[in-house]
């Protein structure tokens, strides 16, 4: 897809792979079972100790390990362990309780509310950062390694830009340690990755902040099915979206070291869907998934205060999920991008080669959110190309992505997900040129001032991306197509890679959509003879029979895979394109022709929403964009039509201006495709063909894909 770029190693010392969060002191501490265990059995015998064990206000008796974590004990009656003891994998016993005099054969206390739960939790958080003072926060053990990315580790950091009161160039002569890290002040440093890459953080721990969610409040909102969240995470959803440290994360994850509850709240979100289709959800109490939400966008708004790369991996997935998917959350996520430096390539910056591909991934991914974003909000785009320079991926930007098990040959880190990855960031690039071209405040001026010229200068604009949207298609590897296996019958069952390819096809789909409707909204009698206008209708056409068509071959395993927040409104483009089209139809005929597609497409919506919900969205604003539809004036049968043509040209009239032959018009092999185009002959001998009589028969179906790819 790109030119290979060679990385060479860093020669520094060694720096851990995977964020390292911003913990607080008593999570931290805690999250150990073997670190707390020496404490518990000190005070096994003391009667002070014992004594702590109903802890005023608490009702029940708590386990050994949630006394000396001062906690609640929320029992899950389920599996006979408190949801704690669980999330650590620990056994669950009441040691102190019975030495303090309750009988064993005492009921286990009863489940408490997960709200009271999550309250005394976040409580206990808050109190005990109140109480940290800066001396005791400069105590704590840091959990980063020798040297420290400051993009990686908890410390606050920011990319220093060419603009700002700091002088680029004095900071050649500022003196280095042996990690290339100065000090401009007592409470900031300066560290150098490269020329183009200068960081500042702040050295303040004054100012360390817990977040007000602790690992085991997140878990205790997903409990029993946390295990089963990560599991379908990265069997679904990571190999086509490598944002994250495959192996890292479950390393962290199974020691509960080093994790953000932030990111571990939006890998829940985002797995959430597939507790739809697992068979214990029918037995086992359902997690609050609206609760779950709320609190990770709550997380991800405390880190966006001072960002770091967590940040970004946790709001790119959380903003996966098309309900929280907003404009303004994406341009804060752009901006949090900028501080950190991630629209800037990293190849000559001293870090290892697994971080320049995380920052490479996390800057392409965010990348296509922005640039679909704006399709999908109709908002500009907040990454211009002009201050982009990253590097395209190649192979070795996925080092340590996925965990080895997943590699398809020895030597090689090149998955199918990967490939549907780099695919769906080139046809992204190809998105962003339409954006650019057709759907600036500055185009629309230059379409303005065409005048009568309008529509051919937007066909003579379109013709070079439209070429660039075939090539694509039929560049595509033959696994990435939605009828591979070619032998592949209906019955079959998917595998879980081409089970992944319909999102990529969707996107293509919306992108033609795209093209197509800023030329379809510029035909108008003063801008388009008829022949033209019948050409553009045509094509148009074309791309919403096969849009359709492929909707309509949608299996429950495509729809149960894993689709990005633009499917939504992708989805939905289908049914305003089609909506479009009717209302420009010149004919009574064409139109009730796109009337009974529009309503065949939305039963096929509604018979896919077990599998999909997120279609809904899609079903309602089509519904909203018929209803708007009936407002239309009812147009002239095709008889009718013809018989105005034809007293037109007896009169002699010459159209429009601007309505001659012009130069010639080609929209990718899409001429000749309608059939039955009614003509009708002038007395000067030129042949007027009325436009949009293309026969209600054709479909996609009865055209080579070259036609229309």
């Amino acid at each position: 897809m790109a030119t290979a770029v060679t990385i060479h190693a860093s020669s520094g010392p060694p720096r851990s792979d995977f964020p390292q969060p911003r913990m607080p002191s008593s999570t931290s501490s805690s999250s150990s079972p073997s670190s707390s265990t020496p404490a518990v059995s000190s005070s096994a015998g003391d009667p002070a100790a014992t004594s702590a064990v109903r802890l005023p206000g608490r009702d029940g008796v708590s386990c050994d390990a949630c006394v000396f974590r001062k906690s609640r004990c929320a029992m899950n009656e389920r599996v006979n362990k408190c949801y704690s003891c669980e999330f650590h994998r620990q056994d669950c016993t009441f040691t102190l309780a019975n030495s303090a005099g309750v009988s064993r054969s005492s009921p286990l206390p009863r489940k408490r509310k997960l709200e009271e739960l999550l309250d005394d939790t976040s409580q206990s958080i808050s109190t005990e950062s109140s109480k940290r003072t800066p001396e005791t926060a400069r105590e704590m053990p840091h959990t980063t390694s020798t040297a420290p990315s400051p993009l990686l580790s908890g410390q606050p950091a920011r990319h220093i830009g060419m603009t700002t009161e700091l002088e680029p160039l004095l900071m050649e002569y500022l003196p280095l340690d042996e990690h290339n890290e100065g000090m401009l002040s007592p409470t900031q440093r300066v560290r150098k990755m490269g020329r183009d890459g200068t960081f500042m953080r702040i050295v303040d721990h004054s100012h360390a902040e817990a977040l007000s969610m602790s690992l085991d409040a997140v878990e205790t909102l997903v409990a029993p099915y946390g295990s089963m969240l990560v599991d379908k995470f990265f069997e679904k959803i990571h190999p086509v979206f490598p944002v994250l440290m495959e192996e890292p994360f479950r390393h962290a994850y199974r020691t509960r070291t080093g994790l953000s509850p932030l990111l571990l709240a939006a890998v829940y979100v985002l797995a959430s869907k597939y507790l739809d289709f697992d068979p214990r959800s029918r037995t086992a109490r359902k997690p609050d998934v609206q609760r779950l939400e709320s609190t990770a966008m709550k997380l991800l708004s405390e880190s966006l205060l001072r960002p770091d790369l967590v940040t970004i991996q946790a709001g790119l997935l959380i903003m996966q999920r098309s309900s929280l998917a907003s404009s303004a959350l994406n341009g804060q996520l752009v901006t949090a991008a900028f501080e950190l430096g991630l629209h800037q390539d990293c190849a000559g910056w001293d870090l290892s080669v697994e971080e320049k591909g995380l920052r490479r991934r996390l800057a392409w991914a965010l990348y296509m959110q922005d640039k679909w974003s704006a399709l999908v909000h109709g908002r500009p785009s907040q990454m211009p190309t002009n201050n982009w320079t990253v590097r395209d991926l190649v192979e070795e930007d996925f080092t340590g992505a996925l965990a080895s098990s997943r590699w398809r040959g020895v030597d090689s880190t090149i998955g199918h997900g990967t490939l549907l990855f780099c695919q769906h960031i080139a046809l992204t690039a190809i998105l962003a040129d339409i954006l650019d071209t057709f759907y600036t405040l500055r185009a629309m001026e230059q379409f303005e001032a065409a005048g009568h010229n309008r529509t051919r200068y937007i066909l003579e604009r379109a013709k070079p991306i439209q070429i660039r949207l075939r090539d694509w298609f039929t560049n595509l590897p033959p696994e990435m197509k939605m009828d591979w296996p070619s032998t592949s019958s209906y019955g079959d069952e998917l595998s879980e890679e081409t089970a992944s390819n319909g999102a990529l096809h969707i996107a293509y789909f919306a992108t033609e959509i795209t093209l197509h409707r800023c030329i379809i909204r510029s035909l108008s009698p003063e801008t388009a003879d008829n022949y033209l206008s019948h050409i553009c209708r045509s094509a148009a056409k074309t791309r919403l029979i096969s849009a359709m068509d492929f909707v309509n071959r949608l299996r429950p395993a495509h729809l149960q895979a894993f689709w990005p927040a633009a499917s939504r409104t992708n989805f939905a483009l289908i049914g305003s394109f089609g909506a479009l089209l009717l209302a420009t139809a010149p004919t009574r005929e064409e139109a009730e022709f796109y009337r009974l597609r529009l309503s065949e497409y939305r039963w096929t919506l509604s018979v896919s929403v077990k599998n999909a919900r997120f279609l809904r969205s899609a079903i309602e604003s089509l519904d909203i964009a018929m209803g708007l539809a009936r407002n239309v004036p009812e147009k002239p049968g095709i008889e009718e039509l013809m018989a105005s043509k034809d007293a037109s040209c007896r009169g002699g009239s010459r159209g429009p201006p601007g309505s001659g032959p012009g130069p010639a018009v080609d929209l990718e092999g899409t001429t000749g495709t309608g059939g039955g185009t009614a003509t009708a002959t002038a007395g000067s001998g030129t042949v007027v063909s009325v436009s949009g009589l293309a026969s209600p028969v054709t479909s996609a179906s009865d055209m080579s894909e070259d036609e229309y790819a």
